[in-house]
């Protein structure tokens, strides 16, 4: 059958006696009854404080914060039919290019009808023009 030779026979002897050493720790461990309890996650067991509203204005720049007087004067909507591509940068997810291409879609087709039709411009797709939508309004020409 299987033959071992001396140093099989130790390194055997000592992972059989490590083997139950390990058993007799687990086993006095659960009749521990006054043992720390192990770590257990919950979900939304520690209530989430409410968010405060931030003014816009701390995140204007000094020049523009100064005429700011309260969180609803700061949220001002802009006019697509008559702002300025800087006015258009000011809108989350619109850098100077598509801020230059509402412009010049403006100059080269006319005034916007309606606020849908700022998605005709290159780069505004559907879910950025829902997230522009409530800073946005149409004046008629």
């Amino acid at each position: 059958m299987f033959t071992f030779n001396r140093n099989e026979q130790i390194i055997l002897l000592l992972l059989c006696g490590v083997l139950i050493v390990g058993i007799v720790i687990s086993y006095l461990d659960s009749k521990d009854s006054d043992r720390i309890p192990d770590f257990e996650v919950r979900k939304n067991a520690v209530e989430v404080p409410p968010q405060k509203e931030v003014e816009v204005s701390q995140y204007l720049p000094p020049a523009e914060a100064e005429g700011k007087e309260d969180a609803s004067q700061a949220r001002v909507l802009i006019d697509i039919n008559s702002a300025t591509a800087k006015e258009f940068e000011r809108l989350p997810r619109i850098g100077p290019q598509i801020a230059g291409r509402i412009v010049a879609y403006r100059e080269k087709n006319g005034a916007f009808k309606r606020i849908d039709d700022i998605a005709r411009v290159r780069g505004i797709g559907p879910k950025t023009l829902e997230r522009l939508r409530p800073h946005l309004t149409v004046s008629m020409p």
